[in-house]
């Protein structure tokens, strides 16, 4: 199922989206109850969409370094894959923000090692120092012209901006929810 018919399906209410640590589908008044974080949907949206070679390498890859917790990946797990991104030929990864595109995986992740994980929908629009991009994502933060209603989490699709600075990537600094913050941005699209 691809994300745009999710989303409908959860706007919709014929299928129920929250966020949480589950990662799986179970039902729930006889409809489809989906509990993901941000990167168990990712992991689960690649499995889903014929990616299962790519997903296969992250796992092989982070089982055999250690990096893998429950048999999928986390966003600060990225950084690993990205660093060794010769050894994954089911993945392109892109270097520069420049080249993002509808349907790449955007992995963020924090000073602190938290982070965050989305597919990208729409580039919206690009400046000199940035590109403003519409995701697909499950949080509990909810984004700008964002799908979710307030206090609504899960499944939904809004729009957030990444800025290059001298200092690195700036993630979301139009969102007032989040403080604009130095992070590391990774870009990957997964290969059949």
């Amino acid at each position: 199922m691809k994300y745009d018919e999710i989303i409908n399906k959860i706007n919709s209410g014929e299928i129920l989206s929250e966020y949480g640590h589950d990662n799986r589908i179970t039902r729930l008044n006889n409809r489809d109850f989906m509990r993901f974080d941000c990167s168990g949907f990712v992991a689960w949206y690649i499995g889903q969409n014929g990616y299962l070679r790519a997903l296969a390498q992250v796992r092989n890859y982070l089982r055999g370094t250690e990096f893998l917790k429950i048999n999928r990946f986390y966003c600060q797990d990225f950084e690993q894959i990205y660093k060794n991104s010769h050894l994954f030929k089911h993945w392109h990864i892109h270097k520069n923000i420049f080249e993002i595109a509808p349907n790449d995986i955007l992995i963020i992740v924090y000073d602190d090692g938290n982070g965050h994980m989305m597919i990208v929908d729409k580039v919206l629009a690009t400046t000199s120092d940035g590109v403003d991009l519409r995701i697909v994502d499950s949080t509990r933060l909810l984004h700008g012209n964002d799908t979710r209603t307030t206090g609504q989490t899960g499944i939904g699709c809004g729009d957030i901006s990444l800025a290059q600075t001298a200092d690195g990537v700036l993630y979301d600094p139009h969102n007032p929810t989040r403080t604009p913050t130095a992070v590391g941005a990774y870009i990957a699209t997964p290969i059949k």
